[in-house]
């Protein structure tokens, strides 16, 4: 990829042997450990799924990336096919071996690789989490819920900060907090953020918010 692009701008990376992705490669180097970035993987909602990589960018981290000459994380935010949702068909599989390539082509820290996503994504990176523990070292759901039978305890150790409207009428707000009582009583410290006059949409104005950048740049794996 070319780094030093001018005006700095999210590339579209297509990548057959898993999915295809926009990445973000940031000139802030304040966050740099012996020459790694801090990563953010980023999961999509349902209405950013296709093969138009640029769509990607209508909604959440990345519609906020572009130009953006002050944040300091590699960010990849992969694009779910049309015919899927993060969570069905084991498309978990296709994400571990991205991150997979990932690591082996960018400066990417792996011990400060963080997990968010939106709705779907939500949804997607709790799954994801949950099937591959060690790799994350913060996670930040958002609009968010739980497919029955998932074993919310194997990420209880893990940092989360976690967000939704209290209005959400697609995912109800007593969805999200299922998933937090059932972390604390596995043992967990989740911190959850309910926005009081929110609906579905509580990824803007959380992506907006320096505070979790400044939070996720505190964690690292252990």
């Amino acid at each position: 990829p070319d780094f030093g692009s001018d005006p700095i701008i999210q590339q579209e990376i297509y990548d057959p042997s898993t999915l295809n992705y926009l990445l973000f490669m940031p000139r802030n180097t304040t966050a740099v450990i012996d020459g790694k970035y801090p990563l953010i993987l980023s999961l999509h909602s349902i209405g950013e799924r296709g093969s138009d990589l640029w769509r990607v960018k209508e909604a959440g981290l990345p519609k906020i990336l572009d130009g953006n000459e002050a944040f300091p994380f590699i960010v990849v935010s992969p694009q779910c096919p049309s015919t899927t949702e993060w969570y069905y068909d084991r498309t978990d599989i296709k994400l571990d071996k991205l991150l997979d390539s990932v690591i082996a082509r960018y400066p990417v820290d792996t011990n400060r690789i963080y997990l968010t996503g939106f709705s779907m994504g939500g949804i997607g990176m709790l799954d994801l989490s949950i099937r591959y523990p060690n790799r994350f070292a913060a996670l930040i759901p958002i609009a968010f819920r739980i497919e029955d039978g998932w074993n919310l305890c194997t990420i209880k150790d893990i940092p989360m900060w976690a967000f939704h409207g209290q209005l959400d009428p697609i995912i109800p707000l007593y969805k999200a907090q299922s998933v937090i009582n059932t972390l604390i009583s596995c043992g967990g410290n989740p911190t959850f953020t309910i926005y009081s006059d929110l609906f579905h949409d509580a990824w803007t104005r959380t992506y907006d918010n320096s505070a979790i950048y400044d939070w996720l740049l505190t964690k690292q794996k252990q």
